[in-house]
C-alpha cells in the first residue's frame, strides 16, 4: 500500500475530486482514510450516503479503501491543474509549437515602428537628434541609445528642464518639459535700476542695494522707477550700483470664465484597439502586424506576468490599449455650470496666481442665453520688482560702483 504520509501537503491545490459513497460501513471507511493521513474536505454523512472531496493523488487510495469496507464509491466533479494538464498531456504539438514560438521571439529582434513626441519642444529638431543617435523607424529596439538621446536633447534644445526618452514595445516616446520662465537676473557686477512690472500701489519695500524712489503708499505705473542704481557719494561723484530689492505691490485684475449650457466634449469611451507585446529580459517583441497607433484616441498600458499551469515564466505581456474619443453632447443645469466655473477658477488660481497673495476676489455670476459667465475682480499682492540695466559710458579706468564726475 502506498505510504500516504509522504503525500505533499499541497496535493489538494493541484486538483480536487468530489466523491459519493453509498452503503457499506461508512464510518470505518472514513476513519481509515483519516488514520492514513488523507485530507478530506466538505465531508458529510446523511441517510446512508457519504460525500466529500479529496485530491486526485488520494482518490485511488480512497477507492481501494471503500471496496474493503463495502462502500460503493463514485467520482463526481473533477477540477484543478492536474486535470488540465492531463487533458493536454497528449498534445505534444501544442507544447512544441509554444517552445518554437518562444525560440523565434528570443532570436528575432523587434524594430521601432512609431515615434511619439509630447511636451514643449520643436518636433523637427527632436527627430533630427534621434536620427543622430540612430533612433529611427525600422531600427532594432534592442540596444537603442536612449540615454544618449536624452543628453543631446538637454544640451541642444533651448529652455529644456526635463526629458524622458523611453521605448515600450515598438514605440519610442519622447517627453520634453520646458523650463518655467523666470525674471531675467542680471550679472551682479552690472549696474541696474529696478522698475515696476505692472501698475500697482507699493505696500512694502525691502531695499538691499540702491536708492528707494517709490515710497510705501505711492502708486506706480508699469515701467516706472522703483529703486535707482545711481547714487551720489555725498559729493560731486555718481556711483552706479546693481540695485537689489523686493517691492511688494498691490494691484487688481479682472478675469472672466464661461461655461455653456450645451457643449460637445470628447470622452475616451469609444472603440478599443489593443496591441500586445511579449517582453523577455530587455527585449520587447510585438505580437501583431502593422503600426501600433490609433488617431484621436487615449493610450494606456497594462502589464502582467506570463504563467503556465500557475507557474510564473520569465516572460511578461504588455497590452497597449487605444480608446477612441467619442463626441458627446453635454447639457448642463445651472448647478452644473456653477460647479464647472468653480473648478475653472480654482485651476486658474493654482496655475497663474500661485506666486501672489490673493487679498480679495469679488465674484459676479451673469446668466446668459448660452450659459453662465463668472467675472472675478482680484486684488493681489506680490513682488513687482524687475531689474533694468543702466547704460553707462565708462572710460578704461572707470567701472560700476566707481565714482564718475558729473559735468
Amino acid at each position: 500500500m502506498k505510504n500516504h504520509d509522504k503525500i505533499p501537503p499541497y496535493a489538494m491545490l493541484l486538483g480536487q475530486v468530489e466523491f459519493k459513497g453509498i452503503g457499506g460501513f461508512q464510518e470505518s471507511f472514513v476513519s481509515e482514510l483519516l488514520d492514513s493521513g488523507i485530507k478530506l474536505k466538505k465531508l458529510k454523512t446523511a441517510q446512508g450516503v457519504v460525500t466529500g472531496i479529496v485530491s486526485p493523488i488520494d482518490y485511488r487510495f480512497a477507492a481501494v479503501t471503500a471496496r474493503k469496507h463495502g462502500v460503493r464509491l463514485r467520482a463526481g466533479k473533477r477540477k484543478g491543474l492536474y486535470f488540465a494538464a492531463l487533458r493536454y498531456s497528449r498534445r505534444a504539438g501544442l507544447y512544441a509549437g509554444f517552445m518554437l514560438f518562444c525560440l523565434i521571439l528570443s532570436i528575432g529582434q523587434s524594430t521601432v515602428a512609431d515615434i511619439r513626441i509630447t511636451g514643449d519642444a520643436p518636433e523637427a529638431q527632436i527627430i533630427e537628434i534621434l536620427e543622430e543617435c540612430g533612433i529611427t523607424r525600422g531600427t532594432p529596439t534592442h540596444g537603442l541609445e536612449l540615454s544618449l538621446a536624452e543628453q543631446k536633447i538637454m544640451l541642444e534644445v533651448n529652455d529644456v528642464a526635463w526629458v524622458d526618452v523611453s521605448c515600450v514595445g515598438c514605440r519610442v516616446s519622447v517627453d520634453v518639459h520646458g523650463a518655467t520662465p523666470k525674471p531675467e537676473m542680471l550679472d551682479s557686477s552690472q549696474a541696474c535700476n529696478i522698475i515696476a512690472s505692472r501698475d500697482a500701489v507699493v505696500v512694502d519695500t525691502v531695499v538691499r542695494k540702491g536708492q528707494l524712489i517709490a515710497q510705501k503708499g505711492s502708486g506706480v505705473q508699469k515701467g516706472g522707477l522703483l529703486v535707482s542704481g545711481t547714487v551720489t557719494d555725498g559729493g560731486e561723484h555718481l556711483l552706479y550700483l546693481h540695485a537689489n530689492a523686493d517691492i511688494i505691490g498691490e494691484f487688481t485684475e479682472t478675469r472672466e470664465f464661461f461655461v455653456p449650457y450645451n457643449e460637445i466634449v470628447k470622452i475616451a469611451d469609444g472603440e478599443e484597439t489593443q496591441f500586445k507585446y511579449l517582453v523577455f529580459g530587455d527585449d520587447v517583441y510585438p505580437i501583431f502586424f502593422g503600426e501600433a497607433y490609433v488617431d484621436d484616441a487615449l493610450y494606456s498600458e497594462q502589464s502582467e506576468k506570463v504563467t503556465i499551469f500557475g507557474s510564473e515564466t520569465p516572460f511578461k505581456l504588455i497590452t497597449g490599449t487605444f480608446t477612441r474619443y467619442r463626441d458627446i453632447d453635454v447639457t448642463r443645469s445651472d448647478d452644473d455650470c456653477l460647479y464647472e466655473l468653480k473648478k475653472q477658477k480654482t485651476d486658474f488660481e493654482e496655475n497663474f496666481y500661485s506666486e501672489y497673495e490673493i487679498v480679495s476676489a469679488i465674484e459676479k455670476c451673469l446668466p446668459e442665453k448660452e450659459g453662465i459667465r463668472l467675472i472675478i475682480d482680484y486684488t493681489l499682492r506680490g513682488n513687482i520688482a524687475v531689474q533694468q540695466p543702466i547704460e553707462v559710458k565708462l572710460t578704461a579706468e572707470t567701472t560700476a560702483e566707481q565714482p564718475v564726475e558729473t559735468q
